[in-house]
């Protein structure tokens, strides 16, 4: 009875280990859009500028932490929001930015170095 319950209790140690979720904390979207030939120094104004310029609406807030391509805005389908995360992706890689995923970024509290800013 002792084995059975130290494997139970090994077991549920190991499922609980990681529930600090700021292991899990995305970097903001707008550090995923890297300049490709100065990756990890992007020049922070001048990638806000290529973001209007590729649709960005001027009233957002590109430095708030809850900014992100994938917000439907009112009156908007999914689709539509879809379209527009397409439209901005490919004017900010033809304008010369990398694009990389969250999970190449890393977590904030562990960040891979390719985002930093």
């Amino acid at each position: 009875m002792i084995v059975v319950l130290t494997g139970i209790l090994n077991l549920t140690s190991c499922v609980v280990a990681d529930m600090d979720s700021t292991n899990h904390t995305s970097v903001p979207w707008i550090q995923v859009f890297q300049k490709v030939d100065s990756t990890g120094q992007t020049n922070s104004h001048e990638r806000k500028e290529a973001l209007y310029s590729c649709g960005v609406d001027r009233r957002e807030n590109l430095d708030d932490k809850n900014w992100g391509l994938n917000t439907v805005y009112k009156n908007q389908t999914i689709e539509e929001m879809m379209e527009r995360k397409d439209r901005v992706i490919s004017c900010m890689k033809s304008k010369g930015y990398q694009v990389y995923g969250f999970e190449q970024c890393g977590p904030l509290k562990a960040p891979s170095g390719l985002c930093p800013n």
